[in-house]
């Protein structure tokens, strides 16, 4: 059995980013978390150190490095109100640039939001981190394209994986769902996936939306 090590501890905060996510909380303080789009990636692996499938958030590794014999599945989710959307798989092997970023929300994402009333696309507020692709010139004025700039775009400050609730519903739970010995291939971890996200309850998520109100004011 291969060793897992232990995760690097992060660095502390500085007195700026400290700054930083005092200015956001006091941004985003009075607003309505309901109308918020939190998104994030997660990794499900199917050769993890013990054979085992192993699914984990994108950001949060356990592991300092990922062996490069392991393969995965790329996986893209939401959650709002009370609602999960998606997930959404990345094609496997694709690397994730400011271009194929938004192709891949175009062509995923997009087609859900299409669908949505008039007044939802006129509130939703959308949430990504400040992944290199995510906040690329590029990728601004596509999301600009699809109405969403300005206060509809959630400025997020650094070094803020724990203020996204999304994260506690995508690795946990998906975690505890897929890591079964019968996923033997990409596919059928990715069959898993989709199972688990159709047990997720809607009030589980709801928790996790409504606590937004509670993290802001630690800060």
């Amino acid at each position: 059995m291969a060793k897992v090590r232990e995760a690097e501890t992060r660095p502390p905060l500085n007195k700026t980013r400290k700054f930083k996510h005092h200015d956001w909380a006091k941004k985003y303080l009075k607003t309505d978390f309901s109308k918020v789009l939190w998104t994030d990636e997660m990794r499900v692996t199917l050769d993890g150190p013990d054979g085992w499938p192993v699914a984990e958030s994108a950001m949060m590794s356990t592991l300092t490095q990922t062996p490069a014999r392991w393969r995965w599945v790329l996986v893209w989710a939401g959650i709002i109100k009370d609602e999960l959307v998606g997930p959404f798989q990345v094609e496997d092997g694709l690397r994730l640039n400011s271009q194929t970023y938004c192709q891949f929300l175009e062509d995923t994402f997009s087609q859900s939001y299409k669908e949505k009333s008039a007044s939802f696309k006129k509130t939703m507020i959308f949430m990504q981190d400040k992944a290199p692709s995510q906040a690329s010139k590029y990728s601004t004025v596509f999301l600009a394209s699809k109405g969403l700039k300005d206060e509809r775009i959630m400025t997020w400050p650094p070094s803020s994986p724990d203020l996204n609730p999304v994260r506690e519903l995508v690795g946990p739970s998906l975690n505890e769902r897929c890591t079964v010995k019968e996923n033997t291939s990409l596919n059928s971890v990715w069959e898993a996936v989709v199972a688990a996200a159709q047990k997720v309850d809607g009030q589980v998520i709801k928790k996790l939306t409504d606590s937004m109100d509670g993290r802001l004011e630690c800060y």
